[in-house]
């Protein structure tokens, strides 16, 4: 076996999590020839020429998982294959190279060193350079040999420009526009004009909740059991923040501890949906695990969930670490904060997190098994050593009365009191319909009791009102520590009774109506009824007339509800937990160490992510982990250059977008040679010598479709559009439901957005996406309306139509082959309608041509 090839590699996957630069358990560190040959505090653990005197081997091969390595839960045991490879090689006489290299420090890892500006390269081809951009890339041009594509026809970029800014191609005036522009500066006017569209920031946020994982609820039936109702507060606070130009490092803040700095403002409380999104109903552990996870891969691009059972196998991250991040999630909980004019929960509200757990301790799970917990050391709030550049300042932060007591809030009383009103209008109405339908009651007896009903009702709808308004009086006395408190807490008492008295008197009545209209095989059922009540009744009475003790309470008036969690009992709820005057300040810690200027992860993480969007592919490979692991990118210093701009920039992600749109590398042709020096010299275009077609995603392509044939919607914001409705809605999919249980079928045949987890979308390739174009009702009654508008633009002419289809659908006029074979596609769709009016042949061969080309390669590609 080859040293190089196969046993170093082997040796790395199955044993350097514990002998290599990161550990080196009992003395031995085997990722180089000389260090296996040195051994460990053992001794030597390989004799050339003799497997079975070897140390090495007689681990790997033990019988026994005590003995054996590597240990089961470090990793599956040597394979019969692997373990002759290993043995063959001993006998061999273990060679290996002398100049073979060991792992570098894992501390001098590119990713894990402070983010400095690199110096912007001096190159030659400066006719082709725009920005500084263009300088990186060119001088790994001129270092290989390559030569970059010339920059494509200006239709095209127009439509790039457009379906990458705000996610929608442009009209045909638009077009027109942006090509008859003859200013020098006319690409840069146009990403201007496009990042201050208020649909750039849809366009975006739908980028941002794929790494961010939104989701809207789901559960079993109606049952809560992921994310949270209302969820889309957070993603309508996601576009207007792209589009505000609220810096990145800013929404991390909000997203992470949003009500430990801007604890009363609704507005901003918004973004902590990004926590309240990982909510799970029955199991606290997965909740913060989850949350643990997707925090580090989405804002820094570490797996630090590979810490969870032992230390990480290739990063300095040790599971203990991944506790002491846990600890910063520890005590906080879900809750959903009503808004100005609306009572009920069900129906609006802010979900958002708090910390309400105040006291709750972190422990290490023993090989990460959640029922073995180590509770000898409850673990404290920490970061990574290695990411240590500066202190984490934990501070508890003080509340404001109505984050604590959110009934404190203005609306909140007055909101209970217009549907308490509201409600004695009903009742008046209904009383006074049934006095004029009682007179034609034949029935005199049973008109007066349905009277008496509706007048009770009335009278319950009065109390209850008034019930309201005296606890909300006692509530008050409270705040205000007023004298005259225990009367108010007294008479709130006494007039909830009193609700309760009349309810039960309300109710009654209606028993007894329903006895005096009952048939007679139904009037024992009846009669029972009407006992029960008229018994609920006097025991109300009774409560009613009964003094008040120092222990009862009245309901107070809410201005937020807890989610309620079953982490104790999946059958029913845990008990509610409190909204404290205090938060501990640990997230808001946590929120100022992941944007601190000085994190060599976060920018570098956010560049990748713009990069990948924009160009189809990441400078890393992969965007969540930008560890040992993953290769080191090739344009590093480009990362580095666009990373500490960002920084030094307030984190401007517009300005981040201006950099790369603008440049010469974005606006290259993405035509490929298979042949030339290119292709021989980087036939995977890891060095952007040519633009990357991007099938643009199914959100795009499903808006594209209906913005073509003026039917797209473009109202922001709100609920989301529910599965039952979705068939024929306008609005833009942004704004579709999404979740585990509820996905729309037309966006997950074009791999949208997974929600577990979506760092890189897929881009597959399958029958169903055609079918899906070619016979779904959205496309097929998208193309006649399609051909309708150009038609309507002036198209006179079947070869201005034509024309002016290709440009307006594909982003580039037709070649003369492309004109001929259009028109006589359009002649023989005319000719096969024999009897059809000269207007209705050329309407269906329009519309036939629109929906061929809606079909077309080019219209779900980016070039």
């Amino acid at each position: 076996a080859d040293y190089l090839s196969e046993i170093k590699p082997l040796l790395r996957e199955r044993c350097s999590s514990c002998h290599g630069s990161l550990k080196q358990k009992a003395g031995l560190r085997i990722d180089s020839i000389r260090l296996l040959r040195k051994g460990g505090d053992n001794g030597p653990i390989i004799v050339p020429g003799d497997a079975s005197k070897s140390l090495l081997f007689q681990r790997i091969s033990h019988l026994s998982e005590d003995e054996r390595m590597p240990p089961p839960h470090e990793g599956a045991p040597f394979s019969a294959e692997e373990l002759h490879r290993v043995k063959e090689w001993i006998v061999a006489g273990a060679q290996g190279p002398e100049n073979d290299t060991e792992e570098a420090d894992p501390r001098e890892h590119w990713s894990f060193r402070p983010i400095a500006a690199p110096a912007i390269p001096s190159v030659k081809n400066l006719r082709w350079v725009k920005n500084p951009i263009d300088r990186f890339i060119a001088a790994k041009h001129e270092a290989l040999g390559l030569r970059p594509n010339p920059e494509t026809q200006r239709s095209i970029q127009i439509r790039r420009l457009y379906l990458d800014l705000i996610g929608l191609p442009p009209s045909l005036a638009e077009m027109r526009a942006a090509e008859s522009d003859s200013a020098e500066n006319w690409h840069a006017t146009l990403v201007d004009r496009l990042l201050a569209d208020p649909r750039y920031g849809e366009r975006w946020a739908r980028h941002w909740m794929d790494i961010w994982r939104y989701s809207d609820w789901w559960g079993l039936g109606d049952q809560l059991r992921n994310s949270q109702k209302h969820i889309w507060h957070w993603r309508d606070w996601i576009v207007e923040s792209l589009n505000q130009g609220v810096p990145y490092d800013e929404m991390i803040r909000l997203m992470l501890a949003a009500d430990e700095y801007a604890p009363n403002d609704l507005r901003k409380l918004r973004a902590s949906g990004f926590l309240a999104r990982n909510y799970f109903l029955f199991n606290r552990n997965q909740w913060l695990e989850e949350t643990v996870e997707h925090v580090a891969k989405g804002f820094l691009g570490l797996t630090m969930n590979c810490a969870k059972c032992h230390d990480h196998k290739y990063d300095p991250i040790s599971q203990m670490d991944f506790y002491r991040m846990r600890a910063f999630f520890e005590p906080h909980h879900a809750r959903t904060d009503l808004l100005p004019g609306e009572s009920d929960p069900s129906r609006d509200g802010i979900p958002r997190v708090f910390d309400g757990l105040l006291d709750a301790p972190t422990y290490r799970f023993i090989r990460g098994q959640e029922n073995q917990p180590d509770k000898s050391a409850p673990v404290s709030p920490g970061v990574p050593e290695l990411f240590s550049f500066t202190d984490i300042n934990i501070t508890p932060v003080e509340l404001p009365a109505e984050a604590a007591e959110p009934e404190r809030r203005s609306w909140i009383y007055e909101s209970r009191r217009q549907v308490a009103q509201a409600k004695i209008v009903e009742a008046q109405e209904a009383f006074s319909r049934c006095q004029k339908t009682s007179a034609s009651e034949t029935n005199a007896e049973l008109a007066r009791l349905r009277v008496k009903a509706a007048q009770e009702k009335v009278e319950s709808a009065r109390m209850e009102l008034s019930s309201l308004e005296l606890r909300f009086k006692a509530m008050q006395s409270e705040w205000d520590r007023s004298e005259s408190l225990k009367e108010c807490r007294q008479n709130a008492i006494r007039a909830e009774r009193g609700v309760q008295a009349s309810l039960a008197r309300w109710k009654a009545s209606e028993a007894e109506m329903r006895l005096a209209e009952a048939s007679p095989d139904k009037r024992e059922a009846a009669t029972k009824e009407a006992k029960a009540a008229l018994e609920n009744w006097t025991n109300a009475v009774n409560r009613l007339q009964s003094p008040i003790l120092e222990a009862d309470r009245f309901d107070r008036i809410a201005g937020a509800y807890w989610t309620p969690t079953r982490f104790l009992d999946s059958t029913k709820d845990d008990p509610p937990v409190k909204f404290p005057s205090i938060s501990t300040g640990r997230r808001r810690a946590l929120a100022d160490w992941v944007t601190h200027p000085r994190h060599p992860l976060t920018a570098r993480v956010a560049v990748n992510h713009l990069w990948a969007r924009h160009f189809g592919a990441p400078l890393v490979s992969s965007p969540f982990d930008f560890g040992r692991k993953t290769s080191p990118p090739p344009h590093r210093e480009l990362l580095d250059w666009l990373a500490r701009d960002l920084i030094d920039n307030r984190w401007d992600l517009k300005r981040l977008h201006r950099w790369i749109v603008n440049s010469a590398a974005y606006r290259m042709s993405s035509t490929a040679s298979l042949e030339g020096q290119n292709a021989i010299r980087d036939p995977d275009n890891q060095f952007w010598w040519r633009r990357q077609p991007i099938r643009i995603e199914a959100q795009a392509i499903r808006d594209a479709v209906l913005f073509h044939s003026g039917e797209l919607e473009l109202r922001q914001g709100g609920p989301p559009v529910p599965p039952s409705e979705q068939a024929g809605s306008k609005r833009r999919s942004l704004y579709f439901t999404h979740s585990n249980n509820d996905r729309n079928p037309f966006l997950s045949t074009f791999d949208d957005a997974g929600v577990k987890e979506c760092y890189r979308r897929d881009q597959s390739v399958t029958p169903q996406q055609a079918l899906a174009m070619a016979n779904s009702l959205l496309v097929q009654s998208a193309a006649p309306k399609t051909a309708d508008r150009i038609t309507g633009a002036g198209m006179d002419s079947d070869s201005a139509y034509v024309g002016s289809a290709f440009k307006l659908l594909l982003g580039f006029a037709p070649s003369p082959q492309e004109l001929a074979a259009s028109l006589q596609a359009m002649a023989d769709w005319r000719a096969s309608l024999v009897d059809a009016e000269p207007s209705v042949k050329t309407a269906k061969a329009r519309a036939n041509l629109a929906w061929a080309l809606m079909n077309h390669n080019d219209f779900l590609t980016v070039r």
